[in-house]
């Protein structure tokens, strides 16, 4: 789950110990230029925004990039057509 994080930069640590704390296996992935963070875990994306916030940090869940259904041996998405 990808989420943007309002200072994000002044917090990773912090923020990463708030979810590890919920799920001790969550891996956090920063991308302090883009201010977002990639996360893997068995919570859902509230309970990772209110973690998010109880570390201080204003969040909102971004749209995952969309994926390109291969099939058939083709990348043809079949949008074109």
């Amino acid at each position: 789950m990808l989420f943007q994080v309002k200072n994000l930069a002044e917090g990773a640590t912090a923020i990463a110990a708030a979810l590890r704390a919920l799920d001790g296996q969550a891996r956090v992935n920063s991308d302090l230029a883009a201010g977002q963070i990639d996360v893997t875990a068995q919570l859902t994306s509230e309970q990772v925004i209110a973690a998010l916030r109880g570390a201080g940090h204003e969040a909102q869940r971004v749209s995952e990039p969309r994926q390109i259904h291969v099939s058939g041996g083709s990348d043809c998405c079949g949008s074109c057509s």
